[in-house]
């Protein structure tokens, strides 16, 4: 029950993460569109995916540290666990030196990689080297990795509501003043800097000895090796995942304009929020199937994967319907018809993203238990077909591009070859796996066809309209999916879950 608590608790933060992430962006994005204009706005984002490049240089420790704390958390060693903290910021204070020369590389080019005129170039550059600061905060970042172990993501969520407000109404403040870019990368890096000190914070208050132990090489040493073994595969999977997905705006940027960046940002936008949702589920509960598998419950831990799948697959057609029939209803109204990015844009951000929920919740099987090394081919593959296709379909089609090489990707590789890896790995049924996707989109595809034809036949009324009937569709979507998707054993499990933690809250 404490893995089930804490797995909701979890999720619910970051739900509450997400409808906040959303009415900020709602209030704030065509005020920063307005007082920045589009080419600042656009030119700011581009820069932003470059500087976070500079992650790469950490060689895929967070992915190794965060397997050995969470080991060290599941068999209950404190002074592992501290012993391993510790060993994870000697790593990064290292770290950040390298990334400290590769910042200053980066920031004599920049305004190269992100083509701007004029006042932009020095608008850009001043940015650049203010934001470049918030690289001398990476020793704290093991501290986050404590958090999402420990099965408490939800101390991380509620600190990044909080930085959330803080980098928002900082960067409106600074926008309506005049600063520009530059306004914007010195609200980033306010919020990093509260959102690190917060973290921090949090994590010395169980460990509150933890840098003590820093300077005892000795003791750590066991512990550093096994953190490089796993590193490697952990970066070659870093990689992949950027250039397999973080490199859209600067293509889109590179390619057709700053200004275009825009539309494309804004009409996946929603659809983008949704997916941080659906990946939330992962997010929340591979601690707890790290732990089943830790202590050789294989046969719970597939039990549970297959929930899980189905779970993510019904959610996710609870999203994708709603947003795929009208999201150009809620982009008219939020920052005009104009930087609307097309029907197109919206289907394929829908379709990447109920597939990317999926694929991140068969990932973290792998990274929660130390399995990274198997994932390394099939994303490596798939990364290299993304970032190809993206480039020529971004020629030929022009701003659907990025998403439709993802869409090839994902479908041409990543789809099948992780199933094959789970059942060679952990036994997984390919049947039942393939069951628990196939029955929520046999119900949501029709259905969905359906709420389009709707929506494409009317305009809602302003946006309380607007709201009633997405969320009317998603409603009715949960409703025929509880009885048609899950079966009466689900129902029941799921029944005396909600009225257990119930329970709990009522004491």
């Amino acid at each position: 029950m404490q893995r089930t608590g804490r797995s909701v608790v979890n999720f619910a933060t970051g739900l509450m993460l997400q409808v906040m992430t959303l009415g900020i962006g709602i209030i704030s994005t065509p005020l920063l569109l307005s007082w920045l204009g589009d080419e600042r706005y656009g030119a700011f984002r581009a820069a932003s995916d470059w500087g976070s490049y500079l992650n790469l240089l950490e060689l895929g420790i967070s992915g190794s540290l965060m397997a050995l704390l969470a080991k060290a958390v599941g068999i209950g060693e404190r002074q592992q666990i501290r012993l391993t903290l510790a060993t994870g910021i000697r790593a990064y204070l290292k770290i950040m030196i390298v990334m400290v020369l590769a910042g200053v590389v980066l920031g004599v080019f920049i305004t190269r990689l992100v083509p701007v005129e004029g006042v932009l170039v020095s608008e850009l550059q001043k940015g650049y080297w203010l934001g470049f600061f918030a690289i001398f905060l990476l020793p704290l970042s093991p501290f986050r990795l404590l958090a999402d172990a420990s099965q408490r993501s939800y101390f991380a969520n509620v600190f990044i509501m909080f930085q959330s407000l803080l980098i928002t109404g900082l960067g409106l403040l600074l926008a309506r003043g005049g600063f520009g870019i530059t306004g914007q990368y010195i609200a980033a890096l306010a919020g990093n800097i509260g959102f690190q000190i917060l973290m921090c914070w949090e994590g010395l208050r169980r460990y509150p000895d933890v840098f003590s132990a820093v300077k005892d090489y000795k003791a750590q040493a066991s512990i550093e090796k096994k953190l490089w073994q796993l590193n490697w595969s952990t970066f070659t999977l870093n990689l992949s995942g950027r250039l397999g997905l973080f490199t859209d705006n600067i293509i889109i940027s590179y390619s057709l304009s700053p200004a275009t960046v825009v539309p494309f940002f804004v009409t996946q936008r929603l659809a983008a929020l949704a997916q941080g949702q659906i990946q939330g589920i992962g997010n929340a509960t591979w601690a707890a199937l790290a732990d089943l598998y830790a202590k050789g419950e294989i046969e719970k831990f597939n039990a549970r994967l297959l929930e899980l799948t189905r779970l993510v697959a019904v959610m996710g057609v609870t999203f994708m319907v709603s947003i795929a029939a009208y999201n150009h209803h809620f982009i008219r109204l939020w920052v005009g018809e104009d930087r609307f990015g097309g029907d197109g844009l919206t289907l394929l951000a829908a379709s990447n993203g109920f597939l990317l929920g999926l694929l991140s919740l068969w990932g973290w099987c792998f990274s929660g238990t130390g399995q990274q090394p198997k994932l390394v081919r099939p994303t490596t593959i798939s990364a290299g077909i993304n970032f190809l296709a993206s480039i020529l379909c971004t020629h030929f089609f022009g701003i659907i591009g990025p998403l439709l090489g993802t869409f090839i990707a994902f479908t041409s590789v990543s789809l099948w070859q992780l199933p094959l890896l789970m059942r060679e790995v952990f036994g997984t049924s390919l049947k039942q796996l393939f069951l628990a996707v196939v029955q929520p989109l046999a119900v949501g595809i029709p259905y969905g066809l359906a709420v389009w034809w709707i929506a494409k036949n009317h305009i809602p009324w302003g946006w309380l309209g607007l709201t009633a009937e997405m969320g009317i569709s998603a409603f009715i979507y949960l409703a025929v999916a509880w009885f048609f998707v899950l079966n009466q054993s689900e129902r029941q499990q799921w029944n005396d879950r909600l009225n257990m933690l119930l329970s709990r809250f009522q004491r």
